[in-house]
């Protein structure tokens, strides 16, 4: 297996795939919550309450509305295009050209585990969340639930109409989010974007099926259609909750290289962290006013009676999730908007207590503010379409995380304590006001944020100086064992590291 062309260090790496990974113990869930029997579904498929809306960003990338079809990602396989030998190691920098590896590095899973997304549904595991959801003959392998984002539909060229070049491509539902789930279907841009000129021919083939994720805006877009929302019933039946995050993750699998293709004296990931984080507080909002109206098939307003006062108190656990998972978003921007833009800091501040106040009142409320802070947020995101945060901003902000060490400490996990001298070494909970298989929280959001921060801040000698204290950071958030108290100590102690 060729190495990993990365800065992350391995022990950060594991920590980040633990966090996104699926351990058997989250089955539990589904168990506790759909019981022992699986669920039915209408039809057997269990896709007869498909919200089409949700993940509208993939499902245009996979079936482009031009009409240009997939050629499949061998055609990228090439040693002289995206498919050379990785290098042993590199570092970023502005003149480094990743393209020649960039299939390679879509192909290694323990990169890139877009490559694998199909392969997932076929485990055990994935089986046996498919049963608990009642999807029938082919479970996850064939259902629009799983595959809108495992292994979107694509259009395909065909014998009857095949390709210009005569041939049928090379796509195969196996191969999972594949380079054109991302990049657009290529039938139309494949050969121009090997000119010389293709940077500046590009802007002409976006309505010919090409997806510019040069642009951050876009990108943001295109990786939040699949991992900030997810159907309430997958999780229900034991699919881990999503974490999204733009920086810190991408540098596992980064096949692309920022500093290129927008140079200038300001780094991008600041930019493109702040951005991913205004994205995910609105795309989460979305979540909170589609399950507590209509438009969502399990949103309360589906449903007469759970939208009455006296249900709702114990019925609206399907918006309190959401509301969790955009807290962790609003907490890292809480830190971030009094530093990057001031003006905007106490009027976000104003309308996440207002969706948090209007959740606890009802799903007419909670469904009304939530889509009034979507609407807020959208301008906002378009103003991190290119890095326009300084370095002393980016400092400015990891300052700030810092300062919420005592906030964040209030906010309480799921916490266990086992008699082990007793021979049937009974389990206790000691709190499970948040569930323990919830990851998307604010203390998880702050260590990526620490690391997608710190070297554009400070450098990389400071940055290296405190890995082993962002190090234990990390390891405080494991969910299986979370102490508040262990979190905010290792948080204060990455702040004195950084320290000059």
């Amino acid at each position: 297996m060729q190495s990993r062309p990365t800065r992350v260090s391995s022990e950060r790496w594991r920590t980040l795939r633990r966090q996104a990974a699926l351990p058997v113990l989250i089955l539990l869930a589904g168990v506790l919550v759909r019981g022992f029997e699986p669920a039915a579904s209408r039809d057997g498929s269990g896709d007869a309450h498909l919200d089409p809306g949700v993940f509208a960003t993939a499902a245009q990338a996979a079936s482009d509305p031009t009409g240009a079809r997939f050629v499949g990602e061998g055609r990228c396989a090439n040693p002289t295009c995206h498919g050379a030998k990785l290098p042993a190691s590199v570092e970023p920098s502005p003149t480094l050209a990743t393209w020649p590896w960039a299939r390679t590095l879509w192909d290694d899973e323990d990169i890139d585990r877009h490559s694998r997304a199909y392969m997932t549904l076929t485990t055990k595991e994935s089986a046996t969340i498919a049963r608990y959801m009642g999807l029938g003959k082919g479970g996850a392998t064939q259902s629009q639930k799983c595959l809108v984002c495992h292994a979107p539909d694509a259009a395909k060229p065909t014998k009857a109409a095949p390709l210009a070049d005569g041939s049928v491509g090379t796509h195969q539902r196996k191969h999972g989010v594949s380079c054109e789930h991302c990049h657009g279907a290529a039938e139309h841009w494949l050969e121009p974007h090997r000119a010389k000129d293709w940077a500046q021919q590009k802007a002409g083939y976006r309505a010919r099926g090409f997806i510019d994720l040069d642009d951050f805006r876009v990108r943001a877009e295109m990786c939040a259609s699949c991992h900030v929302e997810i159907d309430h019933e997958i999780v229900a039946a034991g699919h881990p909750p999503l974490q999204f995050e733009m920086v810190a993750y991408a540098q596992v699998m980064q096949h692309w290289n920022d500093l290129e293709e927008h140079p200038g004296p300001l780094h991008p990931n600041p930019t493109l962290w702040a951005l991913g984080q205004v994205v995910g507080l609105r795309s989460a909002a979305q979540m909170i006013a589609r399950r507590a109206g209509n438009s969502d098939y399990q949103g309360l307003g589906k449903f007469e009676h759970f939208a009455g006062q006296n249900c709702y108190r114990c019925h609206h656990k399907l918006v309190d999730d959401a509301v969790r998972q955009a807290k962790g978003h609003a907490v890292m921007l809480e830190a971030a908007l009094p530093a990057v833009r001031p003006a905007a800091a106490a009027e976000l501040e104003k309308r996440w207590k207002s969706v948090v106040a209007a959740v606890a009142s009802g799903p007419t409320a909670a469904q009304r503010e939530a889509s009034a802070l979507a609407a807020w947020l959208d301008p906002l995101a378009d103003s991190f379409g290119r890095p326009v945060i300084t370095q002393a901003q980016s400092r400015a902000v990891l300052k700030n995380l810092v300062a919420q060490a005592p906030a964040l400490g209030r906010i309480k996990r799921f916490r266990k304590t086992q008699n082990t001298s007793s021979a049937s070494a009974v389990l206790r909970l000691d709190a499970i006001e948040s569930p323990w298989w919830w990851t998307t929280g604010a203390p998880e959001q702050t260590c990526l944020a620490v690391d997608a921060l710190c070297r554009p801040a400070l450098g990389d000698e400071r940055c290296n100086a405190a890995d082993g204290a962002i190090g234990k950071m990390f390891a405080a958030v494991d969910r299986f064992d979370y102490d508040e108290r262990k979190f905010v100590a290792s948080l204060r102690a990455v702040g004195k590291a950084l320290r000059p």
